[in-house]
């Protein structure tokens, strides 16, 4: 219980350090930034997608540190080049992507670009530090903002009963600010941030991949509904109710093994130099099936980088799946993820991130569902655990995975 109890404290005392320097150490400037998903058409109003940027500028630096803020979560945006007609380039860490302004007045204007897709965004940024969304008059009697809500996400035509579940962890603070995360079966949205107006609830989030709105009416008997903006061009319905003891699948139950297997095994290239990687009998291995457009791996991989380095004689491998099929294409993709969260342990390219990929790869996995998923191998090279999705450092659920996993690892060791 001891080894236990001290690699978990080291865990939790990472999460910390590894947020960017204290922002009120230096000067501040907030900027209410705001990404056009969608233009007003049709006489429907854009989607809008608002967030935080804080500049710091620290004592002696020439340019100011740039952050992306959803709630207590601070994103450090590397700065690339100024451009000929003005404009200065910022890189979103870990993803392909970059958000470039220039000024115009008191604002500065620009665009999110997304070279992965070949899209690009309007970006405004203003001075100033503001509730995120700007909400209508409140009607009605106020309704409370529950601390939990079991939720179903649906299509508007979709009864909600058939959508897929997810649960809503929410917190309100002074001046109507809301924070907190929505979990599913297949991961978390991370941090969420914006504001609670009368029944109105808003919130987003921004990190360069996830780029997602929630609105939300809070009605009698703890229910509410709303919908989630998801992109340019979708949007889902939510229907939900509060429920304290609201819960999602188990992990460990959601992706098994075919009828008969009991191991799996895999020959695959270092996305970097070709160099084939397999288990060894022996020794325990983890295998992370990722990739290096998956919010959630970086989480994850946050982690387990702190577990590879506690456990030597633990394998870690990370079996990326990409939006290239040639690893050759994918390694630029790769190389950022790997490089920003300095993972030291095997990444190893596995193809391309497509229905059926990695049932392929991994001959003998039944029912893969979501991006990560993890598989623990005990020294003989049998499968002892699949958990399916990963639950990150804004939800509540992972101080106890943290706990769970030292004591799996700690087991298999053991063995």
């Amino acid at each position: 219980m001891k080894i236990i109890f001290v690699l978990i404290l080291g865990l939790a005392a990472w999460v910390v350090v590894a947020q960017p320097r204290a922002l009120n150490t230096a000067k501040e400037t907030w900027f209410h930034a705001e990404i056009t998903l969608r233009p007003a058409m049709d006489g429907q109003a854009a989607w809008v997608l608002p967030f935080d940027i804080v500049s710091v500028q620290p004592k002696g630096a020439v340019r100011p540190d740039m952050y992306v803020a959803n709630g207590t979560e601070r994103i450090l945006l590397a700065y690339a080049s100024a451009t000929p007609d003005g404009y200065e380039r910022y890189e979103i860490p870990y993803f392909p992507g970059e958000l470039v302004w220039r000024r115009a007045g008191r604002a500065l204007d620009g665009f999110w670009i997304r070279p992965d897709r070949g899209e690009q965004y309007p970006l405004l940024l203003t001075m100033g530090k503001r509730p995120r969304f700007a909400l209508p008059n409140p009607q009605g009697s106020e309704q409370p903002l529950a601390d939990r809500y079991a939720l179903r996400f649906h299509h508007p035509d979709q009864p909600a009963a058939e959508g897929n579940p997810g649960i809503a962890v929410l917190r309100e603070g002074e001046d109507g600010i809301v924070t907190g995360t929505i979990m599913t079966e297949s991961g978390d949205y991370r941090y969420l941030a914006g504001n609670r107006r009368g029944n109105r609830v808003h919130l987003s989030t921004f990190n360069g991949v996830f780029a997602y709105v929630f609105e939300l009416a809070l009605l009698e008997g703890g229910a509410v509904r709303g919908r989630q903006i998801l992109s340019a061009t979708r949007d889902q319905a939510i229907t939900g109710k509060a429920d304290p003891d609201a819960k999602l699948a188990d992990p460990t139950t959601l992706a098994g093994l075919k009828p008969g297997v009991e191991s799996l095994t895999f020959s695959l290239p270092h996305y970097q130099s070709g160099a084939l990687f397999s288990p060894e009998l022996g020794k325990p291995a983890v295998i992370q099936i990722m990739g290096s457009w998956c919010p959630n791996c970086v989480d994850e991989s946050n982690a387990f980088t702190q577990f590879h380095a506690a456990y030597p004689d633990v394998q870690f491998f990370g079996l990326t799946f990409e939006r290239s099929a040639e690893r050759e294409q994918a390694f630029a993709a790769v190389d950022k993820f790997v490089r920003g969260l300095d993972l030291r342990y095997p990444i190893l390219f596995a193809g391309r991130a497509e229905r059926g990929a990695v049932e392929r790869v991994l001959d003998g996995l039944a029912n893969f569902s979501s991006y990560p998923t993890t598989i623990y191998l005990d020294k003989k090279g049998r499968v002892r655990k699949i958990y399916s999705g990963f639950y990150g450092p804004g939800t509540p659920e992972y101080e106890p995975w943290l706990q769970e996993t030292t004591a799996f690892i700690e087991k298999l060791r053991a063995e």
